[in-house]
This record gives C-alpha cells, sequence and structure tokens, in this order.
C-alpha cells in the first residue's frame, strides 16, 4: 500500500487531465479526496484504483 498524497496538480497530472476538471470530478463526488484544512489531496493507491475502475477495454 503506497500512502503517498498528491496535490491537486500533481494528480491532475498522474490522471493526464487538467485541474479544473479534478476539481469539477470533487464537487460531482466522482472521485475520493482527503481534505486537510484547505488543502485536497489524492492517495496514490485512490488514484490507481480510479483509473483501473475506469478503464475501458476495446472489443
Amino acid at each position: 500500500m503506497n500512502n503517498t498524497l498528491l496535490n491537486v496538480k500533481e494528480a491532475a497530472g498522474y490522471l493526464n487531465i487538467s485541474a479544473s476538471t479534478l476539481y469539477r470530478w470533487i464537487h460531482h463526488k466522482k472521485i475520493e479526496h482527503v481534505k486537510i484544512g484547505s488543502r485536497v489531496l489524492f492517495s496514490e493507491d485512490i488514484l490507481k484504483k480510479f483509473v483501473e475502475q475506469n478503464t475501458v477495454l476495446r472489443a
């Protein structure tokens, strides 16, 4: 288990999306996150799981 926490900019880079898209996903509760004070953070394990669950395989 990797407990590395990434900020919004790092997580957006990891997912290859913009920070604004990531904030929209947070607002619509599409992705799990941790909020510590005003900081929004993402576990690297949660991001990996999110990618696995949202991967579409070609038929």
